[in-house]
């Protein structure tokens, strides 16, 4: 038995066709997916599209992943600020391109999910954490073991942290699975990664499968996109993240708001672009 997992998309779609040749390939039992399937890239309608055709196809476990819950925060309150701008123009993209079937699919999902599949131990699955979905519990040894605790099989899937790592708990594994969309270990330039669970002797084997795919047209879409009006420097770090796979818009905003602060901005959560751009040459985005 093979289960394929899928986590932290970001409207990746050039990566997501790519694994979904894979998928193909392999012929699961099914797919697990983690959630933050959207934003930071362009045309979030393409992931969609893909999204519902591996619903079509496979048995399929979606998660509610954060972006998931701003893009519906937004929609229960339009007034909470999103304009033209690095700090939130990229979710303002995301959501003026969705439709309401989009908004609805995402609404249904749940944070976690216990998966049982005939005999094979329970896997559960979440997307930060059980309790969360904004949880990072990579490097909280004391959050690993409170989790590995309370799930009732011997696995733990988190998406989340766009890293790849196995850690052991006890008698439990917890599997942080790769961002297909935003790979964070090094990864050679178009490539990235999905996760594969087999069962084995009564239990699963996880492999992380090597994932190439087209990036050099998905840079060219995404300067083509209204993206980069929306969200100009948060595109640029994008893009940067996408060929030194780090994560750069995570740089870029932590620089942005210590720039913000020493000027003794107090606007609220949204930066002015001038902070951005400062932050941007320092760190030679732009």
């Amino acid at each position: 038995m093979k289960i394929i997992v899928i986590s932290d998309i970001h409207s990746n779609y050039a990566a997501f066709e790519s694994a979904f040749e894979t998928v193909k390939s392999i012929n699961p039992d099914g797919i697990i997916f983690l959630g933050d399937y959207l934003t930071d890239f362009p045309y979030p309608q393409k992931t969609m599209e893909l999204l519902y055709k591996c619903k079509s196809a496979y048995k399929c476990w979606f998660l509610r992943g954060n972006r998931e819950d701003y893009l519906l925060q937004h929609r229960k309150n339009l007034n909470d600020g999103w304009v033209h701008s690095s700090s939130v123009g990229s979710f303002l993209y995301t959501y003026e391109n969705l439709t309401e079937k989009d908004l609805d699919f995402f609404g249904s999902l749940p944070n976690c999910l216990e998966i049982k599949i005939d005999d094979m131990p329970i896997i559960t699955a979440c997307h930060g954490s059980p309790k969360s979905t904004t949880e990072n519990i990579l490097p909280n040894s004391s959050a690993q073991l409170k989790y590995a605790k309370k799930i009732k099989g011997n696995i733990l899937l988190c998406g989340h942290t766009h890293h790849r790592k196995v850690v052991s708990v006890k008698d439990k594994q917890i599997i942080f699975c790769p961002s297909l969309g935003l790979p964070q270990d090094g990864e050679k330039y178009g490539h990235t990664w999905i996760t594969l669970l087999t069962s084995f002797d009564n239990n699963w084997k996880t492999d992380f499968i090597d994932i190439e795919y087209d990036a050099d047209t998905l840079i060219k879409d995404y300067r083509k996109s209204d993206l980069t009006e929306y969200a100009p420097i948060f595109s640029e770090c994008i893009i940067k993240s996408l060929q030194a796979h780090g994560d750069i818009a995570y740089q870029c905003v932590v620089l942005a708001w210590e720039k913000a602060k020493k000027d003794n901005f107090k606007g609220g959560k949204i930066l002015p672009e001038k902070y951005w751009i400062q932050a941007a040459k320092e760190l030679k985005i732009i």
